[in-house]
């Protein structure tokens, strides 16, 4: 999907433009893992789950309030640098 197409549909659910343009440009560069999970979300708003490092996206979503993009993108950051992202989210950081 492309990412005006993605912008619209964040839109369309309350994010404001200045968010959905950054959240937008993030979710059409997802891993190729999650990139199921983004679909069936954008089209049916449908949340999902994958689990990578011990992570999964709704634990985040539910142990730090986060909306299901923000915590879809802490599983994508796992998955391509898990290095910096598995202790920086055990730290609290989203």
């Amino acid at each position: 999907m492309k990412t005006s197409e993605i912008k619209n549909i964040l839109m369309s659910r309350g994010y404001e433009e200045r968010s959905a343009n950054i959240l937008a440009e993030d979710l059409a560069n997802v891993s190729k893992e999650l990139k199921s999970c983004l679909d069936v979300w954008l089209e049916s708003g449908e949340e999902t789950d994958y689990e990578d490092n011990g992570f999964s996206i709704i634990r985040l979503k539910n142990k730090y309030g986060m909306k299901y993009p923000a915590a879809l993108l802490s599983i994508d950051w796992v998955i391509k640098d898990p290095k910096n992202a598995v202790p920086a989210i055990k730290r609290g950081v989203r």
